[in-house]
């Protein structure tokens, strides 16, 4: 656990600004601590194609329900899939060439993409070079966290990019140096 100090008088700071100035400089903030953990995310990521490192982005800072501000780190994008297979692991299941537990109007839509490949109509599925019909076993895949780790690994750094951002962001627009710089305690 991270215990920070100086939050207190960075949001007393703040609230002698307007509102959107304290918004602009908050969501400024909360991108730049994002940043260190999207990096660690990406590192730890499989990287046999890049395509799951590419997946991985810093989504815009949003304003929640009960009013605090956030950001995320997430999987986005046409491979953000493989991430969550790496990410919490696979059962072992068998795979029916033709049948994926889907309607038919939906895996013809899914080969119509690209997303299945082989004769979905046929009952025959591609597999690496090979062509199947029937049925094979998948034994399954063994977790590798790869986001969790990212934030734990790198909370510090996000918490004090955080600070630093938010301190520059009020001395680039308003010319006041923030009075408090946030301290992390272990």
């Amino acid at each position: 656990m991270i215990k920070t100090k100086g939050f207190k008088e960075l949001d007393a700071f703040l609230a002698a600004f307007p509102a959107k100035l304290q918004k602009n400089a908050v969501r400024s903030a909360l991108t730049a601590a994002a940043r260190p953990v999207r990096d660690e995310a990406r590192a730890r990521a499989e990287h046999k194609t890049g395509k799951l490192r590419k997946a991985i982005k810093t989504s815009n800072p949003k304003v929640n329900a009960d009013g605090t501000v956030s950001v995320r780190v997430k999987l986005q994008g046409e491979h953000s899939y493989l991430g969550w297979f790496q990410e919490y692991g696979v059962a072992p299941h068998f795979i029916r060439a033709g049948d994926s537990g889907k309607s038919p109007r939906l895996l013809n839509k899914a080969a119509k993409r690209g997303d299945v490949l082989g004769d979905v109509a046929t009952g025959h599925l591609k597999i690496g070079d090979n062509f199947i019909s029937g049925e094979v076993f998948h034994p399954g895949r063994a977790a590798r966290p790869f986001l969790r780790p990212a934030l734990d690994a790198r909370a510090k750094d996000a918490v004090q990019a955080f600070g630093d951002r938010l301190a520059s962001y009020l001395k680039d627009k308003t010319g006041f140096s923030a009075p408090a710089v946030l301290e992390i305690d272990e």
